[in-house]
């Protein structure tokens, strides 16, 4: 069982969360539905205002969640569904792959609209998925994008050269770490210069090379990826998905020192490409402010709701229940596969919605791993504590 300190950036206590919180929103938030994932990528001129301005980062973030709901929701109409509306739950992530200061934000938007049933307006909503968007609509939301969250660029910045004489001299200090946090640690690598303000013609876009991505799109620096989709059946997938958007900003199993005593860390795949770098040496301290920069700031959220998962949407009572896991005599989750049918649309009690129990340590191995760690591996059979460890030269044996 591993050990917990509650802090913010240790890896296991960032694991719990991640696996408890995804167990949350999977078995009471979100309802059977076809679910798809929207990511945004922001240029290097935006991150060092979006890691340091809350207010900035919460600007762009419903900019692009209201751009998405438009457009799903005129697709919904132009496919015979008018009045539906459509939720999602948002993950913010301050990390790139190369431990890097990189604000963005991975989206699980509904694929589809939740409309009146049978019983009309005040019964239950039921969910009506629509087409899947083209490489073409991608490229349309992502120029889009560009030139809503370009203006809100320009302003930023404008009032940053007005308040220069105004900054507090305390935080000084923690924005020259979060302005190094944001570049490429050891050689540089030569940056297209894009124009961020969307004013120039889109020539960097995605769909204008061949072999590229599907339903990935590139304006002005602006990144936009929607090919990953979770079909309603599979909330396993769904599960896994939202941890993926939770996951902690790097993995402690990359880590290591070399003989002169500089951290190394391996990194997941090679960067920028295949034939790039599959590693980085930092120095210890300059490896610590690098991680301190990646801590949210205190009483940020990371998870955001929006539509009818808002705390405060009146559509929220009228959603269908999440599938219910079926319990084994201990209590704890069987298999993946053993679920029961698919859920009805009935309309829950509302302090259902407000009522949120942590799963245990044992728990969520479970689930993610597959592992039950309170059976015997020989016989099968709930195990026991029969005591604790606690002297050092006991636990070292």
């Amino acid at each position: 069982m591993a050990f917990s300190c509650k802090g913010r950036l240790c890896p296991s206590c960032w694991a719990h969360r991640a696996a408890d919180t995804a167990a949350d929103l999977v078995d009471r938030v979100l309802p059977e539905a076809r679910y798809r994932q929207w990511v945004l990528t922001l240029p290097w001129e935006m991150r060092y205002h979006l890691a340091t301005d809350k207010a900035f980062l919460s600007r762009v973030l419903t900019t692009f969640q209201r751009t998405v709901a438009a457009w799903l929701r005129l697709r919904a109409r132009q496919a015979g569904l008018p009045g539906g509306e459509t939720g999602a739950v948002t993950f913010i992530q301050r990390f790139g792959g190369i431990l890097n200061l990189n604000p963005h934000f991975h989206t699980v938007f509904l694929d589809g609209v939740f409309v009146e049933g049978q019983d009309g307006p005040d019964g239950p909503r039921v969910f009506q998925p629509v087409p899947a968007p083209t490489d073409h609509d991608i490229e349309a939301l992502a120029l889009r994008l560009a030139q809503r969250l370009g203006k809100l660029a320009r302003r930023r910045f404008e009032q940053a050269s007005e308040e220069l004489d105004t900054l507090d001299t305390d935080t000084l200090p923690l924005r020259s770490v979060s302005a190094e946090a944001i570049q490429i640690p050891g050689p540089r690598t030569p940056r297209h210069q894009t124009d961020i303000f969307g004013e120039g013609p889109p020539d960097d876009q995605c769909g204008a090379t061949p072999g590229h991505k599907p339903l990935c799109a590139r304006v002005h620096g602006f990144s936009l990826h929607a090919a990953r989709v979770v079909e309603s059946s599979d909330r396993d997938g769904l599960e896994r998905l939202c941890r993926y958007g939770l996951r902690a900003p790097f993995s402690q199993d990359r880590l290591s020192l070399t003989t002169d005593g500089q951290v190394r860390y391996r990194l997941h795949r090679p960067w920028p490409t295949p034939a790039g770098r599959t590693e980085i040496v930092l120095e210890p301290v300059a490896f610590l402010r690098r991680l301190a920069t990646l801590l949210p700031a205190p009483y940020q959220n990371l998870v955001r709701y929006h539509g009818v998962f808002a705390n405060r949407s009146r559509y929220r009572k009228a959603l269908p229940h999440p599938p219910a896991r079926l319990k084994n005599a201990r209590g704890d989750d069987k298999t993946p596969g053993d679920r029961q049918p698919p859920n009805v649309p009935v309309a829950p009690k509302p302090e259902e919605f407000r009522k949120r129990t942590h799963l245990s340590w044992a728990r969520l191995l479970h689930r993610a791993l597959h592992v039950d760690a309170l059976s015997c591996p020989r016989c099968a059979t709930p195990m026991v504590v029969l005591a604790f460890l606690t002297d050092p030269a006991v636990v070292t044996r």
